[in-house]
C-alpha cells in the first residue's frame, strides 16, 4: 500500500483527549494508549455527550490507575448544541468498582480547560476528538483565536467512502460542521479505515495478562462490551484514530474537503469534496496488520 511520506521526527507534544468514554470500550483504549505514548504529553482530558461527569469519574480512575493523578480533567457539553437527542447506552461505567465515590473537581470545564491549553502551548497543543464534536465547537464559538491556536486536530469520525452516517458525527452534526470550517489542521479517522481493524481473543489476553495494574481493568471492560454487542471482537476505532499521529506511516491520506449533511434522510453523513487539494487530510487506507499489531504492543506495555 501507499504510505504516507514522513521522514522528519517529531517532537513531544502536549495533547488534550476530548472523550465520550464509558460506551463502546474503545474510549478507555483510546486514553490508555495516548497516556502511555512516548511521543505524546497528555495534559488532560475533557468529557462530552451525556453524563460528562459520569465519564470524568471513568477518566479519573483510569488515570489514577495508571499514576497520572497530575492530568486535569474538564467536564464537557452534556447536550448537543441544536438540543438534539442524546443516546444513552445504559452501561457506562459499569463493572469500574466504587466508581460513585470518585473524586472529579466539577469547576473545571471542557471550554476552560481547552481555551487555557490552547493558548499556554500556543501552535504546539494537539487535540483528540474521539466524541461527538460539541466540545470543540463551543470552545471555537467562545473564543477566535482557539483555533488558530492549536498545532493539529485528529478526528474519530466520518463516513467518507461509505454511503452512511457515523455516529460521532450524527450525535451532533450542526458541532461537526463547525469543526469542519473552522481551519484548524486536522486529520480525520473515519469508518472507511477503522472498521477494516479489529481486536481479538489473542490481543485481549495480551492485554489482560501484560498491561501491567491497568490489564485486568482493560480486559474486564472489552469483554463486557462484547456482551453487549453480542461478539468476540471489537473495531478499536479510537485507538486507531490516534495512530496518525504517532505512526503516520501506517496510513495513506487523501486531502479533501468535508461537508455535513444537517438535514434530511441521511443528516450526519459526511461528503468529500476537492480531494487532491483539499484542507483536511482523510484517512483513506491503513496496513491493517500493522496497526492491529501496534494498538496491542502499546495497549500492553506494563507500567
Amino acid at each position: 500500500m501507499v504510505r504516507a511520506n514522513v521522514t522528519e521526527p517529531r517532537t513531544r507534544l502536549p495533547a488534550i483527549l476530548d472523550t465520550d468514554i464509558g460506551t463502546d470500550v474503545d474510549d478507555i483504549l483510546a486514553l490508555v494508549l495516548l497516556a502511555r505514548a512516548s511521543e505524546m504529553d497528555l495534559i488532560g482530558v475533557t468529557t462530552v455527550y451525556g453524563d460528562t461527569v459520569l465519564r470524568a469519574r471513568m477518566v479519573r480512575h483510569v488515570l489514577d490507575l495508571m499514576g497520572r493523578s497530575d492530568v486535569p480533567i474538564g467536564i464537557g457539553a452534556r447536550e448537543t448544541l441544536t438540543g438534539r437527542p442524546v443516546w444513552w447506552a445504559g452501561h457506562e461505567g459499569q463493572g469500574i468498582p466504587d466508581l460513585n465515590r470518585v473524586q472529579v473537581d466539577e469547576s473545571i470545564t471542557a471550554i476552560d480547560l481547552l481555551r487555557r491549553a490552547a493558548m499556554q502551548h500556543r501552535g504546539r497543543l494537539d487535540l483528540f476528538a474521539i466524541g461527538p464534536l460539541t466540545n470543540v465547537a463551543e470552545a471555537i464559538a467562545a473564543d477566535d483565536s482557539f483555533a488558530a491556536s492549536l498545532h493539529h486536530l485528529y478526528i474519530m469520525g466520518g463516513a467518507f467512502w461509505i454511503e452512511r452516517p457515523e455516529h460521532n458525527i450524527k450525535c451532533d452534526p450542526e458541532a461537526a460542521d463547525i469543526v469542519f470550517r473552522s481551519g484548524i489542521p486536522m486529520t480525520v479517522c473515519g469508518l472507511d479505515v477503522t472498521k477494516r481493524v479489529w481486536l481479538r481473543e489473542s490481543g485481549v489476553s495480551q492485554i489482560g495478562e501484560s498491561a501491567g495494574s491497568i490489564g485486568p481493568m482493560l480486559q474486564d471492560q472489552i469483554r463486557r462490551w462484547w456482551a453487549f454487542i453480542g461478539a468476540n471482537e471489537n473495531t478499536p476505532h479510537d485507538p486507531l484514530a490516534i495512530l496518525p499521529a504517532l505512526r503516520p506511516e501506517l496510513f495513506r491520506f487523501e486531502q479533501c474537503d468535508v461537508r455535513v449533511e444537517l438535514d434530511g434522510s441521511e443528516v450526519g453523513r459526511t461528503r468529500v469534496d476537492r480531494c487532491g487539494e483539499g484542507r483536511m487530510r482523510i484517512a483513506a487506507d491503513v496496513d491493517v496488520e500493522a496497526a492491529e499489531e501496534e494498538i496491542i504492543r502499546r495497549l500492553a506495555e506494563s507500567d
